[in-house]
């Protein structure tokens, strides 16, 4: 089992690359540089397999567009780890494993499961930010889990700089019925004043799970690529758990 660092909120355990992160890198590298968005909610930028919930993918017809998108981001990750092996199913066994709950990626009713697996090239820096359902995606199934964490398995890291920093001090705004969720990437020095912080530059193998509610950014790196699969995970009210990205 992983065990937690110091601070509670953060956990970080080993996948060594004996058991693939060599092989998942030599497969993401035979990624596409350059796939034009499918729709408006997938991520266009070169280096990344992802689809994005953003505040303006509410209603059915908003809805019918993101999981469109969704297939072709699931063709896009079966493509690379088919090549290699699968690190969203060996993440669903560890959590159901040491749970002993129900986990899989998350379901929205009449549509199908959300994408899970965000697939990316991090070298430039993340900037501040949280990522919790209830405030982010209110509208979609997510939206009623009462947790979240986010994990990242890196399969490569530069050479220096590349550091997550989480600040221990969970997002929390007001979200109003039918108005447009929260903005909750750019957030202030105001909003982390005073928390303590947990920093960790990963190791390729090292998988990452921390509160993603709580604001968290990436630093640029130099002489390298920081190369990461990861998603979300959630905790439904009934104490199962949901992924997704």
């Amino acid at each position: 089992m992983p065990k937690p660092c110091a601070l509670y909120w953060t956990t970080k355990f080993q996948w060594s690359a004996s058991k693939g992160s060599v092989h998942l890198k030599k497969a993401a590298r035979l990624l596409p540089r350059s796939r034009k968005a499918a729709c408006s909610n997938i991520s266009s930028r070169p280096w990344a397999i992802s689809v994005r919930l953003k505040s303006s993918t509410v209603g059915a017809t908003k809805k019918a567009d993101y999981f469109k998108a969704a297939e072709q981001a699931w063709a896009d990750w079966h493509a690379v780890v088919d090549l290699a092996w699968n690190p969203l199913d060996r993440l669903i066994q560890v959590l159901a494993e040491a749970s002993s709950v129900e986990v899989g990626v998350a379901e929205e009713p009449g549509f199908g499961k959300l994408f899970a697996g965000i697939i990316r090239k991090a070298s430039k820096g993340i900037g501040r930010h949280s990522d919790y359902a209830p405030f982010n995606a209110p509208d979609y199934s997510i939206g009623q889990i009462d947790a979240q964490l986010g994990w990242n398995l890196f399969f490569d890291v530069p050479g220096s700089g590349g550091e997550t920093i989480i600040y221990n001090r969970p997002w929390t705004v007001e979200v109003k019925p039918g108005e447009e969720p929260p903005m909750s990437f750019g957030l202030t020095d105001e909003v982390v004043a005073g928390a303590d912080t947990a920093r960790y530059a990963a190791a390729a193998g090292d998988v990452v799970i921390f509160n993603s509610r709580n604001p968290h950014e990436v630093t640029p790196g130099e002489g390298g690529d920081r190369l990461q699969i990861g998603s979300f995970i959630g905790r439904r009210p009934d104490g199962s758990l949901v992924l997704w990205s």
